[in-house]
């Protein structure tokens, strides 16, 4: 019997976000896996463990709402076990 591995999916579009995000939770002994656009995340196999999805809300082309919206139909995780988390780095203003 195959053992699968919880993982961590990153997508940013920001080079230094992704490259931070892998390091910390690779250092904390999460499977990561980490995509510069939601399109390019889409592309991949889906995974058939449980997952955790963290997105940058603002990216470029497919935002990260958008990729939160076409997930269910898109099966990237096909876990029932898996989470979505938004992220940003900017500051929301009133």
């Amino acid at each position: 019997m195959m053992t699968v591995v919880p993982h961590v999916l990153v997508v940013d579009d920001d080079p230094s976000v992704r490259k931070s995000l892998t390091r910390l939770l690779a250092s904390a002994d999460y499977a990561v896996e980490a995509y510069a656009s939601a399109r390019e995340f889409l592309a991949r196999e889906p995974y058939p463990g449980p997952c955790c999805l963290l997105q940058d809300v603002r990216m470029p082309g497919l935002t990260g709402i958008q990729l939160q919206g076409i997930l269910p139909r898109a099966a990237a995780c096909r876990s029932s076990s898996s989470a979505v988390t938004p992220t940003s780095g900017r500051a929301s203003r009133p």
